[in-house]
């Protein structure tokens, strides 16, 4: 037997293989429960086994709760279900996920390519020359198909093994929070707007991005909701004291690691006089208030009415090339 197949057969030692006719036997345990019952209605067994399905679609975890994935082969009828340590696939040097191409050594010891060049081309376990491609290994990599973590918020992508971790490093429906005291709720972009309409409608104000939007804040009004067009919410803050007054800024709420997609002004009249604030939005998945953004726009005392509300102003931009990608022009 070649190294190679000592080593793929090392590897596949680890996995622990399930049979796919154990899914048919669940279902049928089912059936015969309701049958002997003769309770339970129709829809809720086909309700029992949807779920069922729903949860064997989540990657697995084992009996210590490390998390496994689930890879199957063969064709629908007469395939096998792996279940495969997250470990497997890790760079023995660098403990990173392993990515074509790999490399190994004549005694089938691993390294990725980029510790490889560091090693120069020595293998870290038994110094003998690290390269040839592990092409059994690769292949096993490219064929894992899994979902993203966020799949319970609504993202419905199938991933490549491979690009697992850098999809749900910009996934748009990774949990984002509500800033609220003592509310608890988080969930996908879209589903947390529709939560601060329904249940913080008062201090929502909707507006249509490149267009100001006047209206008056109090000045102990903590912040106040905006909300764009694509469902994507801001917030304007005014929870910092200054001396003398306090200091209003906007962050965006959104779970994109992408650079600042959004600009705003921000501009404060009382009478003749005003101030303006013209920078990029922060964007943050949860408001904590520790960090704020800088810069921010001072608003001294004088500047608020008698009955302790400012005139405000704000007009957000976003670029062009997304607002087409949504839709909106």
């Amino acid at each position: 037997m070649s190294r190679t197949k000592t080593f793929v057969k090392d590897v596949m030692g680890r996995f622990s293989l399930e049979e796919s006719c154990e899914e048919e036997d669940t279902l049928t345990s089912k059936r015969r429960r309701c049958d002997s019952d003769d309770v339970e209605p129709l829809e809720s067994e086909e309700h029992e086994i949807e779920e069922s399905e729903e949860e064997g679609d989540d990657e697995m975890e084992d009996e210590t709760g490390e998390e496994l994935f689930s890879l199957r082969v063969g064709n629908r009828d007469h395939g096998f279900n792996f279940r495969i340590d997250e470990d497997v696939f890790d760079c023995s040097v660098c403990f990173n996920l392993l990515r074509p191409p790999i490399f190994q050594c004549k005694n089938g010891h691993i390294a990725c390519s980029s510790c490889r060049p560091k090693l120069h081309n020595k293998c870290h376990v038994c110094t003998q020359f690290i390269g040839r491609r592990c092409l059994a290994l690769e292949k096993v990599i490219e064929s894992i198909k899994c979902q993203c973590q966020y799949f319970k918020y609504g993202c419905r992508v199938t991933l490549s093994f491979t690009e697992k971790a850098s999809h749900e490093e910009t996934c748009s429906h990774a949990p984002l929070f509500c800033p609220i005291s003592g509310c608890t709720f988080s969930s996908s972009k879209h589903v947390l707007a529709a939560h601060v309409k329904r249940k913080h409608h008062s201090i929502v104000k909707k507006f249509v991005y490149d267009r100001p939007f006047l209206f008056f804040l109090k000045k102990n009004e903590p912040f106040m909701f905006l909300l764009g067009q694509n469902s994507q919410l801001f917030l304007l803050l005014n929870t910092l004291n200054t001396h003398p007054g306090k200091a209003l800024f906007v962050i965006c709420i959104d779970s994109s690691k992408t650079k600042p997609t959004f600009t705003y002004d921000l501009t404060v009249h009382s009478g003749d006089s005003s101030l303006q604030l013209k920078t990029s939005v922060e964007k943050v998945e949860k408001w904590d208030g520790l960090n704020p953004p800088k810069p921010i726009l001072t608003v001294p005392d004088n500047f608020y009415t008698s009955n302790d509300e400012m005139h405000v102003s704000v007009c957000i931009r976003e670029a062009t090339g997304i607002r087409k990608a949504a839709g909106i022009l």
